[in-house]
């Protein structure tokens, strides 16, 4: 595989990019919209309408973002060294694509919601109800600060060890394009386990995300709950709501609040 890329040009690389970024990004799309189908009765998070235009503006959003990602992502595989395709090397890139990726992306959405930046984040924001549309939906300059941290987390690895380009594509497509795009449909399939905090330093349930574009603050973690609970922007009551959730009681209100 890392043949096969060294053996292109920046430009073709940009369309590989494209295509393996816009497909992962559009069977994610269809798999969150037949969970959605398929849950809806069941296990909807916010029984609340969407806004009028939502899926339009959302999916320019996401287009821009997949175009902007090619190139980025081209530029990266252009100039880094490939690893020797190893268990460790695979599982080296995995974790640290992971765990840099949470720890920056903390802080980049914890600054989006500071008062000079918010106007760069406010058009994800927009989605107040979540779709599967609303993960990459987002302004220009927002998409720019997520790919510094998808380009910058691999490239500093880079510095340190080759890259494992295995390791790479199953961060993306395991965990960066599913979680994101599954990880704003408007039903929670995750099971009643992740209602104990302690179960959920690693990954949390959808319910978890869609508070915070109903409530616009706290819950700034992108998959995981770590960097929140460190940081102490975790609200108290999603366990609650959560368990609403998957009892099949809708949450009505966006100003839904439990009792925690």
């Amino acid at each position: 595989m890392a043949q096969f890329v060294d053996s292109l040009t920046y430009l073709e690389l940009v369309g590989v990019c494209f295509a393996v970024l816009g497909g992962l990004v559009a069977i994610a799309t269809g798999v969150a919209f037949a969970l959605e189908a398929a849950l809806g009765n069941t296990r909807r998070i916010f029984d609340v309408p969407i806004a009028d235009g939502q899926h339009r503006w959302e999916l320019l959003g996401t287009l821009r973002f997949v175009v902007m990602g090619a190139f980025a992502f081209a530029w990266l595989l252009y100039v880094v060294p490939f690893a020797e395709e190893t268990p460790a090397s695979i599982a080296t890139t995995f974790f640290v694509c992971w765990f840099g990726f949470e720890v920056y992306y903390w802080g980049l959405h914890r600054a989006m919601h500071l008062r000079p930046f918010y106007r760069f984040h406010r058009y994800h924001h927009d989605s107040r109800v979540t779709t599967p549309l609303t993960g990459y939906s987002m302004s220009t300059v927002e998409s720019l600060g997520w790919l510094v941290g998808l380009i910058g987390v691999p490239l500093l690895l880079a510095q340190f060890t080759p890259l494992s380009l295995i390791g790479f594509l199953a961060y993306h497509a395991s965990y960066q394009v599913s979680g994101n795009v599954i990880g704003h449909a408007n039903v929670d399939f995750f099971p009643a386990a992740l209602e104990k905090r302690a179960n959920t330093w690693i990954s949390h349930p959808i319910v978890y995300h869609s508070l915070h574009h109903a409530r616009f603050n706290n819950h700034y973690s992108f998959g995981s709950s770590f960097m929140d609970r460190i940081m102490g922007t975790e609200w108290a009551d999603w366990p609650e709501l959560h368990a609403r959730v998957i009892r099949g009681e809708p949450l009505k209100k966006l100003s839904v609040r439990g009792t925690s």
